[in-house]
């Protein structure tokens, strides 16, 4: 037997004490240490679980361990055992016998450390699911950037668009929306307003001298900092703004800054 294979063993049960597993640790003290300190740890959740049911039940006796038990040969009173070369003395009448009493010993507190044992599972099972449940809830939600970039290619023609809006089309936009824009925003070439994340937001293309971008005001998406991102072939700009943020997004390598300064100062004059 290895030392991997005998740890293995006592892991599972600090107690067990088959042969090969015994004629293991005769040879090697760093097992038999091992094996003390698992008992050890074994005799502490013990305590711990024993008051742990005290405290559910108000009163009742502790649950014996099953290594804690005494052998049953050892139970036996002496005048039981009988001397080489003797017959066995009879055993007294069963009213007066000690020895059905000794049998009947264990069993008590076996059915007794059944319930800690089921204590002990309900709660890690109880446990799991806890955290299980927490994880569930702490899942991070998708990737705002990923969903941005989705919606825009969901609208491939607003990107061919080279004649600017009147202004009448693009600030019926903006109020179904519940947004305002005051002056200084680039000409803009293509307005909707689209459904995203459970609100309507203004999606629209702005004409720069180094080509078209795509802005989304997103009044109830807050980002604690400006975020580059690319995604699927899009380069991508995040910053935050007191209503929520805006977004900013190209096909082609370009700098978003400034966009994306003229819509955030167009937004602050509007308030």
């Amino acid at each position: 037997m290895t030392c991997d294979e005998a740890r293995e063993i006592i892991g599972a049960d600090p107690a067990a004490a088959s042969p090969e597993l015994l004629a293991h640790l005769e040879k090697c003290p760093q097992c038999q240490a091992y094996r003390e300190q698992m008992r050890a740890l074994n005799a502490k959740i013990q305590r711990a679980l024993e008051l742990d049911w005290q405290k559910l039940q108000g009163t009742g006796t502790p649950p014996i361990a099953p290594w804690a038990a005494e052998p049953a040969a050892a139970a036996q009173p002496a005048a039981a055992r009988a001397a080489p070369g003797q017959q066995p003395a009879a055993p007294p009448p069963a009213d007066r016998s000690n020895v059905v009493a000794l049998r009947r010993k264990p069993r008590a507190p076996v059915a007794k450390h059944r319930r800690p044992k089921l204590f002990a599972f309900a709660a890690s099972v109880a446990a799991a699911l806890l955290v299980g449940f927490t994880l569930w809830l702490s899942r991070p939600p998708e990737s705002l950037a990923a969903e941005i970039v989705t919606h825009v290619k969901g609208e491939p023609d607003s990107w061919h668009r080279t004649q600017p809006l009147a202004p009448g089309q693009l600030d019926a936009v903006l109020r179904k929306s519940g947004v305002r824009l005051g002056p200084g925003l680039q000409p803009v070439v293509y307005a909707s307003s689209c459904w995203f994340r459970g609100h309507f937001v203004p999606h629209f293309v702005v004409m720069t001298q180094d080509g078209p971008v795509t802005v989304m005001i997103l009044v109830n998406e807050k980002v604690p900092a400006a975020q580059q991102f690319n995604e699927e072939g899009y380069s991508g700009l995040l910053v935050p703004v007191r209503t929520g943020s805006v977004a900013v997004l190209s096909r082609t390598p370009m700098p978003l800054e400034q966009p994306a300064s003229h819509v955030v100062k167009a937004l602050q004059s509007a308030n």
